[in-house]
């Protein structure tokens, strides 16, 4: 059974994780309580199931080395700072464990950088430094993510939709698809990843709950909202071009919303639009959970 640390509640997936690895689904495989990082444990209680280690994971490695002594896995949900992979890079190192998983998610980076060289290469070096370092490690991409309630409402948005104007602008075909992963779906997947013979897990890890074009999301979001949208359509190859433009000037978070419609607008196999995943390899014939589509 496996001893599993989790670094970074704050975020979306900090719950459906926890929830993930208390359930009845996954407890057989793990030794309780699960370690939960946390800058400020009075806001939880710890549990039978799961124990709040008060931390701060920039500042206090020395101190969370120590609690996490023994540990087998490690879980990093943070957003990727140099401070904090900093940080969980030596701890990790430390504990020696037999896993971790790092805080990769969404896009798959290798992919996304035909459109963009270099696109969130923090990721990839604070993986890279881990293997460095002789730790197993597992990326997991997941497309785009959130709730069942909220997803259309949220993404739609990010494809062009405008509900103030009545207008959507695509980028690339309206037909082209995205992968996404609705949270539970990626709680149950990291549950499972964590408490897998990490021999038996390829370094990356491509999941989804489905896929949906950018059009079937835009008619999903105006019947929720009763509007009509009128389209136009920016094509491929001029949305390419744009996109090169753009990233010439250097990243710049605010604009992070647009270098997802941008890969989605370059369609199959170019960070958002897996035409391969490894749902199998999570959970097998979907025999564990049913994947949540929208």
């Amino acid at each position: 059974m496996s001893r599993i640390a989790v670094f970074g509640l704050g975020g979306f997936l900090g719950a459906p994780v926890l929830e993930a690895l208390e359930s009845s689904s996954f407890s057989d495989k793990i030794n309780y309580p699960v370690l939960a990082v946390t800058r400020d444990d009075s806001k939880y209680k710890s549990t039978d199931k799961v124990k709040y280690v008060k931390g701060d994971t920039a500042k206090d490695v020395d101190a969370l080395t120590k609690e996490l002594s023994g540990v087998d896995v490690i879980i990093s949900l943070v957003s990727p700072s140099p401070d904090l992979n900093a940080a969980i890079e030596k701890i990790a190192a430390a504990v020696k464990p037999k896993l971790v998983i790092p805080s990769q998610f969404g896009v798959d980076i290798e992919e996304s950088q035909q459109v963009f060289p270099g696109f969130l290469g923090i990721k990839q070096d604070h993986s890279k430094k881990l293997r460095d370092a002789g730790l197993k490690v597992v990326d997991i991409q997941t497309g785009l993510f959130g709730t069942a309630d909220s997803f259309v409402e949220h993404i739609a948005p990010l494809v062009g939709a405008n509900a103030e104007t009545k207008q959507v602008k695509y980028l690339g075909s309206p037909k082209f698809e995205f992968s996404y992963s609705i949270l539970s779906d990626i709680g149950k997947a990291v549950a499972a990843v964590a408490t897998s013979n990490p021999s038996s897990l390829p370094d990356q890890l491509r999941i989804q709950s489905g896929t949906i074009s950018q059009e079937a999301i835009v008619a999903k979001y105006g019947k929720s909202k009763s509007i009509e949208f009128s389209a136009t359509e920016v094509s491929k190859e001029d949305a390419l071009a744009e996109a090169k433009k753009v990233w010439a000037e250097g990243f710049d978070g605010s604009k992070f919303l647009y270098y997802l419609q941008a890969i989605i607008s370059q369609g199959e196999e170019k960070g958002l639009w897996f035409t391969k995943d490894d749902n199998e390899v999570v959970n097998p014939k979907g025999a564990s959970w049913k994947w949540t589509t929208i």
